[in-house]
C-alpha cells in the first residue's frame, strides 16, 4: 500500500492506495477542510495561524500512517503553497514540526499529473481537461491521447469566491463579473486549439465531482453515475443561482455542504472552459492529480503502474 497527502487551498486529503496488478485503487480516504487560502495575508504569506492549521492536520494524518509502517508516504502541495511568498519558511517549519517533506508542484506539473491520473484509464481520446481547485485551475488540451497544451490559472473556486462574492450564493452582478474575469483569463492563457473544439470536457477534482452529484440530485439520478452530462446543466445551475439562490443553496447542502460557498464559483469556471472550447458534454473523472502523482513517483522508483 501507498499513502498520499494532497495539500490543497481548500482541503487537505489523505488517501491510502492499494496496488493490484499494477492498478492503483484507493482503499481509504480522509478529507479535512482546512481553508488554507483564507489564511493568506495581504503580503501573500501564509500566516502563523495558517501554518499551525496545516501542521495540526498533517500531524493527524502522520499518526494515521504511522500505524502502517510499511506504507510509504508521499505528501505534495499545489496552489496552497505554490502561490505564497513564504513557501520555504512553511516547508522548513512543517519539516521541523512533523518530519514530513512536502513536494510543491508547479502549475504545469500539476496540470500534467492531472492528465496522467485522469486520462490513462478513461475512454476519452480528445478533449479539454479542467481541474478546478480552491486556488488554481489546471487546463490541458489533448488530441488522440497526446497533450497539445497545458496551463495553470491562478484562479480557483475558493479564491474566486473570496474576491468576488459577498454572500453564500453569488448575485447576478457578481456572476457576471466573475464570468468576465475567468473567461478573459482563459482565452488569454490557453486560446482554443484547432481540431479540439467541440470535444468533451473532462472535469477533475472536488468541484467536478460535486457538480456531478448536484446533477444527479436535481435529475433524481439515484443509480450509477452517468458517464456524461450536458453542458446545459452548468448553464442551468448559474441561472438558478441568479434567480432561485435559496433553492440552489438547499440542493448544494444536500450533496456537498462543505462546498456551499465555493461550488457555484467552481461551476462557473467549468462553464467558461466548456463554452470557450465548445464542449457540449461533461465527463467527470474519478481520478486526478493524486493518482497521477503517485504513479509518477512509483515509476521513478521502478514500480510500474497502469
Amino acid at each position: 500500500m501507498y499513502c498520499v497527502i494532497d495539500i490543497g487551498s481548500n482541503t487537505i486529503r489523505l488517501v491510502i492506495f492499494r496496488q493490484d496488478a499494477g492498478i492503483l485503487t484507493p482503499v481509504l480516504s480522509s478529507k479535512t477542510t482546512a481553508g488554507l487560502a483564507g489564511y493568506v495575508d495581504k503580503k501573500n504569506c501564509l500566516s502563523r495561524e495558517g501554518i499551525r492549521r496545516l501542521i495540526s492536520v498533517l500531524r493527524k494524518y502522520r499518526d494515521v500512517t504511522a500505524m502502517l509502517p510499511d506504507c510509504p508516504l508521499y505528501p505534495f502541495a499545489t496552489a496552497s503553497l505554490r502561490n505564497i511568498v513564504n513557501t520555504d519558511q512553511v516547508l522548513e517549519t512543517v519539516w521541523r514540526e512533523t518530519g514530513l517533506g512536502i513536494q510543491v508542484l508547479s502549475g504545469y506539473e500539476e496540470a500534467m499529473l492531472d492528465y496522467r491520473g485522469a486520462i490513462r484509464r478513461a475512454s476519452l481520446q480528445s478533449g479539454i481537461l479542467a481541474d478546478v481547485g480552491g486556488g488554481s485551475t489546471e487546463l490541458v488540451v489533448f488530441r488522440d491521447r497526446t497533450v497539445l497544451a497545458a496551463h495553470s490559472l491562478p484562479v480557483g473556486s475558493l479564491n474566486l469566491y473570496s474576491a468576488c462574492v459577498g454572500d453564500l450564493i453569488p448575485k447576478k452582478k457578481e456572476l457576471r463579473e466573475m464570468r468576465e474575469k475567468v473567461c478573459a483569463m482563459m482565452r488569454s492563457a490557453l486560446p482554443p486549439v484547432d481540431g479540439c473544439l467541440g470535444q468533451p470536457l473532462c472535469g477533475v477534482g472536488g468541484t467536478a465531482r460535486a457538480a456531478l452529484a448536484l446533477y444527479q440530485n436535481l435529475n433524481k439520478a439515484d443509480g450509477a453515475a452517468p458517464a456524461f452530462y450536458p453542458r446545459s446543466f452548468l448553464d442551468d445551475v448559474l441561472a438558478m443561482a441568479a434567480g432561485e439562490p435559496r433553492k440552489l443553496m438547499r440542493r448544494i447542502l444536500k450533496v456537498a455542504p462543505e462546498r456551499v460557498h465555493t461550488l457555484v464559483p467552481g461551476i462557473l469556471i467549468l462553464q467558461c472552459a466548456a463554452e470557450i472550447y465548445q464542449s457540449e458534454r461533461i465527463f467527470t473523472s474519478p481520478c486526478g492529480v493524486r493518482e497521477g502523482y503517485l504513479s509518477f513517483m512509483l515509476e521513478k522508483e521502478g514500480i510500474s503502474c497502469d
